[in-house]
């Protein structure tokens, strides 16, 4: 929002007041909700450190030894929720109520699904469905992804491809990073700040809405943060991951659609990069050698750093500084025409590239390829699934 100028989104705000004395009421109610979320998922966090529900005990693939409760996502939640209720009372039945009002189900049903999960260990295909009816539902009340900027052609309306690529990006995305929360901080640490860098981004495309529930959005994860690193007393879980996961997707989606080619298509998918690279090498490399990629497994590049003896937090640190250098890619890119802004995550893609394979090349030679041990990984995945059936 403008100073000088009260954006549209907080009509009401102030009353009678001149504008000048509007656009500082807005500020100052976004400030408030943000320290509503930092608070509330502090104390939901500190709460949940202490309770037993839903403990997380180790097993042959936990990159853990202690029990430790895996309902993180319960206080991510809550003190986004809790900001959001902050704003929306303060800014009356504006746009950004409505618009509240539309989304928040849908980060709920996304959290519920997760902490089913976390509860029951549901299966694949049921949780495959429950992402794609999000996705669904999203493009329904939202409006898919309208158009992206085609290679060396520019902004290009998607037609039919519009709806199908939005629900796409959302279930993918949910999927990688759920896949990514794996050690100490990593998926929070990174989530916070390619969310705080899609906040600013909403704020420059104009839209006040996605600008807020972003930034809220970080300010939870920044706050449940401590809980997780260096030492995790608390982990995101499913409950977490899978909230955090499509509030991400969906934002990324309606920044690039209200924007209006403002910040491209490309931004939100190349703040995550390191994440996405990572997925994306993963599945790759278990294709090529003949393995499911559906089954458990301890493959990823994060997990082979952390395997070949890299701490939780030197891990951490490195996606966290990958990720901080694909947001500046980003910001650049904002400044690129359109038919050319695929050049960045393509060069970014290539300096991941070299990296990752000497990665791969030494958890081979060290063993950590084994079949045996893929085997070990999917029997305590079965009997896990088994115990939590019970």
């Amino acid at each position: 929002m403008v100073i000088g100028r009260p954006h549209p989104d907080f009509e009401g705000v102030g009353g009678g007041m001149n504008s000048l004395v509007d656009s500082y009421s807005a500020a100052l109610i976004v400030i408030v909700g943000g320290l509503a979320a930092i608070a509330f998922a502090q104390l939901l966090a500190r709460m949940l450190t202490l309770s037993d529900f839903l403990i997380d005990r180790p097993n042959e693939r936990s990159s853990h030894e202690v029990a430790t409760p895996r309902s993180g996502g319960v206080a991510i939640v809550g003190g986004w929720i809790a900001g959001m209720i902050v704003i929306a009372l303060f800014a009356d039945w504006s746009s950004f109520t409505r618009q509240a009002a539309s989304f928040a189900p849908l980060v709920g049903a996304a959290f519920l699904f997760g902490l089913a999960d976390d509860r029951f260990n549901l299966n694949a295909s049921l949780k495959f469905f429950s992402q794609i009816a999000l996705a669904v539902f999203y493009v329904v009340l939202f409006g898919p992804l309208a158009s992206a900027p085609i290679p060396f052609i520019g902004e290009t309306p998607l037609g039919s491809w519009a709806a199908p690529l939005t629900v796409l990006w959302i279930v993918g995305f949910m999927n990688a990073y759920n896949f990514m929360d794996g050690v100490n901080g990593i998926a929070a640490a990174c989530g916070a700040l390619a969310l705080a860098a899609l906040a600013a981004a909403a704020a420059y495309g104009g839209s006040a809405f996605w600008a807020i529930a972003t930034g809220l959005a970080a300010a939870s994860l920044l706050s449940f943060l401590p809980m997780n690193f260096p030492k995790a007393r608390l982990f995101m879980g499913d409950n977490g991951s899978q909230a955090v996961g499509f509030l991400f997707a969906a934002a990324a989606i309606g920044i690039a659609r209200d924007s209006e080619g403002v910040v491209g298509a490309y931004f939100g998918p190349l703040l995550m990069l390191p994440f996405l690279a990572d997925v994306a090498f993963t599945l790759a490399h278990r294709a090529k050698r003949g393995r499911n990629i559906l089954t458990a497994h301890r493959e990823h590049l994060y997990q082979f750093m952390s395997r070949l003896g890299l701490s939780h937090a030197g891990v951490t640190t490195v996606f966290l500084s990958l990720t901080a250098l694909c947001i500046a890619a980003a910001i650049v890119s904002l400044r690129i025409p359109a038919a050319y802004q695929f050049l960045a995550p393509v060069v970014m893609m290539a300096a991941l590239a070299a990296p990752s394979l000497r990665l791969f090349q030494r958890a081979r030679r060290a063993g950590l390829l084994d079949r045996t041990a893929e085997v070990a990984a999917v029997r305590e995945a079965d009997a896990v699934h088994a115990q939590a059936a019970e």
